[in-house]
C-alpha cells in the first residue's frame, strides 16, 4: 500500500482512522466522535498527517438528508493496480 512505510511512524489515532478508512472506505466527524471520542477538529488534523504519509485521501460534500445541516466526508482513494 502506498504510504505503508511511513503510516507506521503515525500516531496510534492516525493509524486507528486509517484502519478505519481500510475497513469502510470513508469517514464523517461525527462517526470519528462516535465511534473513537475524536472531535471533528482532530480529525481534519490527523487526515492532514495521514495525507502527509502519502495516503490519497479526497474531501466530499455531504449535506444530512433529515437535518439539512452541511459535513465532510473524508474518503480513502484506493490506486487502481495498473
Amino acid at each position: 500500500m502506498n504510504g505503508l512505510v511511513n503510516a507506521l511512524s503515525l500516531s496510534p489515532l492516525c493509524r486507528t482512522i486509517i484502519a478505519h478508512l481500510e475497513r469502510t472506505g470513508s469517514i464523517s466527524a461525527r462517526e470519528a466522535m462516535a465511534d473513537y471520542g475524536i472531535t471533528s477538529a482532530t480529525l481534519s488534523r490527523r487526515i492532514l498527517d495521514i495525507k502527509g504519509a502519502g495516503f490519497k485521501i479526497s474531501h466530499v460534500q455531504r449535506k444530512h438528508p433529515v437535518t439539512g445541516r452541511r459535513y465532510t466526508r473524508y474518503v480513502l482513494v484506493r490506486e487502481v493496480a495498473a
